[in-house]
């Protein structure tokens, strides 16, 4: 029986996001200077640099994409809003994740030398999101344009005013509800 790991890859991805949003880039050196684990392990982990990248993207926003979804298949009403809701949320319970997504971008972390496996997963991540998105447009009567205003940009606008240098204070809940509630008004507004 081999040896367990004693790498934590919340630790290894936490300190990659909290490098890239900081310095503009990520380094070997840096992340064992960040959780002290040495640039072999992390070899051994993760097989390259880039496989680490790639496999903190995909840990962010799939935890983040799970609540996201969960909120939207509630199917109620308020589905829109729990869903629009999920950013600042998980920003709060969820800071490093969020600094990942919210602070920097995919291609920050994916590059042309990702591991084939890596790349085929981030082709296809966001997929379930789109159709759900386009599903929720579909059954509420607003625009496809509509619900990504109100459900991704207006809470991402939001919470890219305070990470990664502060927390997101609660009270942006209610802006994130004011811009999703205008963009759904706007949206009727503008077909009737």
């Amino acid at each position: 029986m081999g040896r367990l790991s004693t790498i934590r890859d919340e630790t290894v991805f936490a300190a990659a996001g909290a490098q890239l949003a900081s310095e503009g880039a990520v380094t070997l050196q840096g992340l064992v200077a960040a959780t002290g684990i040495s640039i072999g392990s992390l070899y051994h982990r993760y097989g390259s640099r880039e496989g680490l990248l790639a496999q903190a993207w995909i840990d962010a926003v799939s935890t983040f994409q799970d609540r996201f979804l969960a909120a939207l298949a509630a199917g109620d009403e308020e589905a829109g809003l729990q869903a629009a809701l999920a950013t600042p949320r998980f920003c709060r319970e969820q800071r490093d994740r969020a600094i990942i997504l919210c602070c920097c971008r995919q291609v920050d972390f994916i590059a042309p030398a990702t591991p084939p496996a890596n790349l085929q997963t981030v082709r296809t991540i966001n997929d379930k999101v789109a159709a759900a998105l386009q599903a929720h447009a579909g059954k509420s009567g607003h625009s496809l344009a509509a619900c990504r205003m109100g459900m991704v940009a207006f809470p991402l606008g939001a919470v890219r005013l305070y990470l990664p240098g502060q927390a997101v204070p609660e009270d942006v809940d209610d802006y994130v509800e004011a811009g999703f509630r205008a963009a759904m008004n706007a949206d009727t507004g503008a077909r009737s």
